[in-house]
């Protein structure tokens, strides 16, 4: 299943593990972090027909703090597949005696995600005719990678949102 881990190394000693300090640590996980997440992974299939909804859970070790974001829902193999990309496969009419779509000039189609990390766009054929077929050879997908330009991103937002929130705790300790 794709999801994206952050993940912030305070050293390589033991986190100190005062309850005030933690507290402080889960609120900012739990008010800004996980919301931040889950909006940045909605931004990406936004103008999807078949919206996946995202979750994020938390979990602070002795040695890091971690964030994973991860789809849920019905459409959460979509994602999966768009994400992860697809080896050629077959395609089978299943619910109807043959499948029917719109096929255009080789190279017509213009996806609405692109490898990488890239999303947003119409995802639409120019031009071309109905074309009705039993089974199809699809030829695959290249990996969109979603989760690592995400990761890119939102790295230095993520430790510097964390570092602060750790600063904030050790502060109210000394009053």
């Amino acid at each position: 299943m794709p999801t994206v881990a952050f993940r912030v190394v305070r050293s390589r000693r033991a986190f100190i593990k005062a309850p005030d300090v933690l507290r402080e640590l889960e609120r900012t996980l739990d008010t800004q972090v996980k919301p931040h997440f889950i909006r940045e992974f909605d931004k990406v299939v936004a103008d999807w027909k078949h919206r996946v909804t995202f979750r994020a859970r938390k979990r602070i070790t002795q040695d890091a703090i971690k964030v994973t974001v991860f789809p849920t829902g019905d459409n959460k193999d979509i994602y999966r597949y768009v994400t992860g990309g697809t080896r050629p496969h077959v395609i089978r009419a299943k619910n109807a005696h043959m499948l029917a779509f719109m096929w255009g000039v080789p190279g017509s189609y213009v996806p609405k995600t692109r490898p990488i990390g890239k999303y947003g766009g119409p995802g639409v054929v120019v031009g071309g005719s109905l074309h009705r077929f039993k089974q199809v050879q699809h030829p695959g997908t290249k990996a969109r990678n979603f989760e690592k330009a995400i990761r890119e991103q939102q790295a230095s937002w993520f430790t510097r949102t964390m570092e602060n929130s750790w600063r904030r705790a050790i502060r109210n300790l000394n009053k």
